[in-house]
C-alpha cells in the first residue's frame, strides 16, 4: 500500500499532472451537473456544459501545443488529453445532442477506458495491474470504434464546427483517439506480447457478446416476420396487420428489444446516415428515450422487423401490458415517485364483497421548471368497480363528482393544458383497468390522492378469496406501505402476507405493493344481506347456476399455444362427437388421425380472435384463454370488430373457458354479453360435452350476476319491513353491472346513453360512460358545465358504508338531535 501513494506521490509531481488534476476533477463534475440538468430538465443548469467547454478548449489547446513543442517532458500526459476530450465531446453532446439519452453504462465504460490508458500509457510493471488494464482497455476500446464510426457522417459538418470555439472539434475526438491510441499502444505490443493477449481477450469477449445478442435478436426478428401479412398469401381485410404478428409473439427480452426500435431506443436504418429516430406515428409512447450503441450495432446487423410505429405500440400495449406508457400525458412524468401508500381494506363476508381505500403520497425528486403530471394505472380483480377519489387541495380533501366521460376528459384537459391548475381525473380502461391523472407535481409541492375501490370475494372450495389490487406508476417500489385490514363480523382469515393483529385490524408495513391475498371459510348459511336506496331494495343472494340440455350445432376448438396434447387427446376420445377448429378463418375437421399436425399450426399461437360473427348458431366453442391479447380499444377501427358488434349477438354462441384466467378480449366478450360464457375445470367441460349439457347462469331483467363471488343482486320495490343490513356497495355494484350489461344499447342510443348516466352518478361509479374529477374550485365545474352531485350515494369511505337516511328518517334523527340539545342546554342552566 506504501508504495503505491509513493508512486502516487511521484507521479503527481511531474510536470502538468497537478493541474491536470484539478482541471480533470473539476471538468468532470461539471459534467455530471449538465448532465442532471438534462436528464431532469433543470434549464438553470444547461450553462455548466458551455462552462465546461471553454474549460476543456483552452486546456487541451495549451497542452496540445506542449506535448508536440515538448514530447519528452509531457508526454505522460496524454491520458489526460484524451480523458478531456471525452468529458468535452459529453457536454457537448448535452448542448446538441447528438448522441440522445446516452446509457449510463456509457459514460462508466468510457472513463474505464480512460483510466486504464494512465496505467498502459506509464507502462506499470505490476504483473496484475498490467494484464487487468490491458484487458479493460480491450473491452472498452470497441466503444471508441463506435463512436469513431457513428460519427463518420457529420466529419464535414465537425470541420465548419471547428470554427465555433473549436465545437466541431469534439465531433472529430473519437477519430483521433482511435488512430492515436492505436498507434500508442501497438508499439507497447511489440514489446511485450502478452499485453496484446489481454488487450484481445477483453476485445474479443465484447465482440462475442455482441456477435451472440446480435444472433438471438435476428432470430427473434425472423420469427415476427415471418407473421407478417406481407410475408404471407393469407388475406384478412378485417383485422389490423400487426394482430398475427401480436397473436404469434410470446413476450421476452429480446422481441420487446425489437418492438421499441425507433419508439424508446435509436435505431439508424442505415447505420452511416445520421437521422437518430426516423419513424413517427399518431401514438405517443411515454417511455425515456435512450441510445444504447450495444443494441444499435445488434440492430444494424438485424433484419427489420417490417412495422410502422403505431404497430409496435399496438403490440407492446397487448403483449406487454404497456398501456399505461401510451397514455396520453399532457405534461411529463419524469422524477416522479410514490413517496407513501395507505392500503385500506374492509371485507363484507356476508356480502361478498369488500372496499379497498388506497391513500397515496406522490412527490418530485429534482427541482424542474416544468410541473408534473402522475399517472397511476390500476389493475382490478374482475367484476370490480372504482367508487371514489380525492385530491388534496391546499392541505383539503376535495371529492371527485362524477360526470360523462367526455365533460371530465375535456375539463382535464383545459384545465392542465391551458389553465395549468389542480385537477385529478378517475377514467374506466377496459380489461378491468382504471387509470387516475393527477397535476400538478413539482419539488416544493407533493400531493395526495385517494381513491377507493369495490371488488367482489372470488369463490374457490369452501373459501372465499380477496385478491389485492396491482398497480402500476411512478416508482412504486420503495414507497412506504403501511395495509390494514377489517372484517365486518366474527371471521376468520388468512392471508399470505404477514399481519399483525392490533387493535382488531389486521396491521402490516412492508415497501412498496406485491401482491397479496387473504382467504375466509366460506359462510354456507343462505345470504340475505340487503341495502336500501330510494325506495328500492338491493338483495344479495345466491347465483342460480342451471345445468341446461344443449346439443349444439358444431363444437369448435379454439386452440392456442395453452393448450396440452392430453386435453385434446380426451377431448376427441369422446364418443360420437366432431370437432373443428377454425384456420385461416376456414373451418377444419380435427380428429384423432391429424390433430398432431393442426397442434403444430397453433404451437405459437398465444390467442386467437375468432371470427364469431360467421359460425353456425348455437355453435359451442372451447376455449383456454391466457392472460394477454388485443383489447376492443386496439381493434377499434378493424372490421373485425364491427362485425362482432353487429353480427354476433344473433347467433347464440356458448362459449366454455377451462382456463383460471381470462385475457382482455374474453372479458370484453362476456361483460358486454356478446355470448353465453361460462368458465370452468377441463373435468367438468368433459362432461357437459359428452352429456349435451351447458350451464346458464339465471338472469331476470332487474338482477345482475356477479359470478366470480357466486351471487346475483336484485332490485325489488321497498316493502315496510325492508332494512339495510348490509353495505352501501350492494348498490354501487348492481349499477355497474347494469351499465356493462347495457353497454351496446348505450353506444347506438342517446337515450339509454342518458339513463345509464345518471344510474351511475346515482350509485357513483366509474363505468364505460362515466369518470370522477375534481377541480380546485366549484366554479371550475360551473364554467365546465359539470354539475355537482346531489341526493346521491357520493364517493364510497371506509368507515361509513350504510345507508342514506330515508326522508323520515332524517325527521326522527333532526328530532332527537333537538331534544339532547334542549337538555344539554337545561343541564348547563341547571349546573350554573
Amino acid at each position: 500500500m506504501k508504495s503505491k501513494i509513493k508512486f502516487f506521490k511521484e507521479y503527481t509531481q511531474q510536470p502538468g499532472v497537478k493541474i491536470s488534476l484539478v482541471l480533470s476533477i473539476l471538468s468532470s463534475f461539471i459534467l455530471i451537473i449538465a448532465l442532471i440538468g438534462k436528464n431532469f430538465l433543470l434549464r438553470q443548469l444547461d450553462s455548466f456544459g458551455a462552462l465546461s467547454l471553454i474549460i476543456e478548449f483552452i486546456y487541451g489547446t495549451v497542452l496540445t501545443f506542449l506535448i508536440l513543442r515538448k514530447k519528452d517532458k509531457y508526454l505522460h500526459l496524454v491520458p489526460f488529453l484524451i480523458l478531456n476530450w471525452f468529458i468535452g465531446c459529453f457536454c457537448t453532446n448535452t448542448i446538441i445532442p447528438i448522441f440522445e439519452n446516452l446509457s449510463v453504462w456509457v459514460y462508466l465504460i468510457t472513463f474505464a477506458f480512460c483510466l486504464s490508458n494512465f496505467f498502459i500509457y506509464r507502462d506499470v510493471k505490476e504483473k496484475y495491474i498490467s494484464k487487468i488494464s490491458y484487458f479493460i482497455n480491450g473491452l472498452s476500446f470497441t466503444l471508441i470504434l463506435y463512436f469513431a464510426v457513428y460519427l463518420i457522417p457529420i466529419i464535414h459538418y465537425s470541420f465548419i464546427g471547428m470554427l465555433a470555439l473549436g465545437l466541431g472539434f469534439y465531433g472529430l475526438v473519437p477519430a483521433i483517439v482511435l488512430v492515436l491510441h492505436s498507434y500508442i499502444i501497438l508499439g507497447f505490443f511489440q514489446k511485450n506480447k502478452k499485453h496484446f493477449l489481454s488487450f484481445i481477450a477483453g476485445f474479443s469477449i465484447l465482440l462475442i457478446s455482441l456477435a451472440g445478442f446480435a444472433f438471438k435478436l435476428n432470430a427473434e426478428s425472423n420469427k415476427i416476420s415471418q407473421n407478417t401479412i406481407t410475408q404471407s398469401f393469407e388475406n384478412n381485410d378485417d383485422l389490423p396487420n400487426y394482430i398475427k404478428v401480436s397473436q404469434n409473439l410470446k413476450p421476452n427480452f429480446f422481441n420487446e428489444i425489437l418492438l421499441k426500435k425507433d419508439v424508446v431506443y435509436i435505431g439508424s436504418e442505415n447505420f452511416f446516415l445520421f437521422e437518430g429516430f426516423n419513424s413517427f406515428g399518431s401514438k405517443e409512447f411515454n417511455e425515456k428515450k435512450l441510445h444504447n450503441p450495444f443494441i444499435n450495432i445488434a440492430y444494424f446487423f438485424c433484419k427489420d422487423i417490417n412495422l410502422n410505429y403505431d404497430d409496435r405500440i399496438n403490440i407492446l400495449k397487448s403483449n406487454f401490458d404497456k398501456r399505461l406508457e401510451t397514455e396520453e400525458q399532457l405534461w411529463s412524468g419524469e422524477d416522479l415517485f410514490t413517496k407513501n401508500i395507505k392500503e385500506d381494506i374492509k371485507i363484507y363476508p356476508n356480502s361478498r364483497l369488500a372496499y379497498t381505500e388506497l391513500t397515496i403520497d406522490i412527490a418530485c425528486d429534482k427541482e424542474s421548471w416544468q410541473d408534473k403530471e402522475a399517472i397511476y394505472s390500476f389493475q382490478l380483480p374482475e367484476g370490480s368497480v372504482a367508487t371514489s377519489l380525492s385530491l388534496w387541495v391546499n392541505g383539503i380533501e376535495r371529492k371527485g363528482v362524477l360526470t360523462t366521460k367526455e365533460k371530465a376528459a375535456n375539463a382535464y384537459k383545459q384545465i392542465v393544458g391551458v389553465e395549468n391548475r389542480d385537477p385529478s381525473l378517475m377514467q374506466w380502461k377496459e380489461g378491468n383497468k382504471v387509470v387516475v391523472r393527477i397535476f400538478p407535481i413539482n419539488i416544493k409541492m407533493p400531493r395526495t390522492f385517494k381513491c377507493g375501490f369495490t371488488t367482489p370475494l372470488k369463490v374457490e372450495d369452501n373459501l372465499m378469496k380477496y385478491q389485492s389490487l396491482s398497480i402500476k406508476g411512478p416508482s412504486i417500489a420503495s414507497a412506504e406501505t403501511l395495509s390494514r385490514i377489517q372484517i365486518v363480523g366474527n371471521t376468520k382469515i388468512e392471508t399470505s402476507k404477514d399481519f399483525e393483529l392490533n387493535n382488531n385490524y389486521f396491521i402490516n408495513k412492508s415497501k412498496g405493493l406485491d401482491r397479496w391475498e387473504a382467504t375466509i371459510p366460506l359462510n354456507k348459511n343462505r345470504i340475505q344481506d340487503s341495502f336500501v336506496w330510494k325506495n328500492k331494495v338491493y338483495e344479495v343472494k345466491d347465483i342460480q347456476k342451471t345445468t341446461i340440455p344443449f346439443k349444439p350445432s358444431e363444437v369448435i376448438l379454439d386452440l392456442n399455444s395453452n393448450w396440452t396434447t392430453q386435453e385434446i387427446k380426451s377431448l376427441l376420445h369422446l364418443s360420437q362427437k366432431k370437432f373443428y377448429v377454425i384456420i385461416d378463418k376456414k373451418k377444419q375437421i380435427i380428429n384423432k388421425e391429424n390433430f398432431e399436425s393442426i397442434q403444430l399450426q397453433f404451437k405459437n399461437l398465444h390467442y386467437s380472435l375468432l371470427p364469431l360473427y360467421k359460425l353456425n348458431k348455437n355453435t359451442l366453442i372451447v376455449t383456454k384463454s391466457g392472460t394477454f391479447s388485443a383489447n376492443f380499444e386496439e381493434l377499434e377501427d378493424s372490421n373485425y370488430l364491427k362485425k362482432i358488434k353487429s353480427r354476433t349477438k344473433q347467433q347464440y354462441l356458448k362459449v366454455i373457458n377451462m382456463s383460471a384466467e381470462i385475457n382482455p378480449f374474453w372479458q370484453t366478450i362476456k361483460e358486454q354479453k356478446y355470448v353465453h360464457f361460462y368458465q370452468t375445470s377441463f373435468k367438468n367441460t368433459l362432461q357437459l360435452i359428452e352429456k349435451n349439457q351447458f350451464v346458464l347462469f339465471q338472469s331476470e331483467k332487474k338482477s345482475i350476476n356477479i359470478e366470480p363471488a357466486n351471487i346475483s343482486i336484485k332490485e325489488n320495490p321497498k316493502k315496510p319491513s325492508s332494512k339495510s343490513t348490509g353495505s352501501n356497495h350492494i348498490y354501487r355494484m348492481y349499477a355497474f353491472g347494469k351499465v356493462l350489461e347495457e353497454q351496446i344499447k348505450i353506444q347506438n342510443d342517446t337515450l339509454a346513453q342518458n339513463q345509464y348516466t345518471t344510474l351511475a352518478k346515482d350509485a357513483n361509479i366509474v363505468t364505460p360512460i362515466s369518470s370522477l374529477i375534481v377541480l380546485e374550485t366549484d366554479a371550475d365545474y360551473k364554467n365546465n358545465g359539470i354539475e355537482k352531485n346531489i341526493d346521491t350515494l357520493g364517493n364510497a369511505t371506509i368507515n361509513n358504508d350504510g345507508s342514506v337516511p330515508e326522508p323520515h328518517e332524517w325527521l326522527l334523527i333532526i328530532i332527537g338531535l333537538t331534544t339532547l340539545f334542549f337538555y344539554y342546554q337545561r343541564s348547563k342552566k341547571q349546573t350554573n
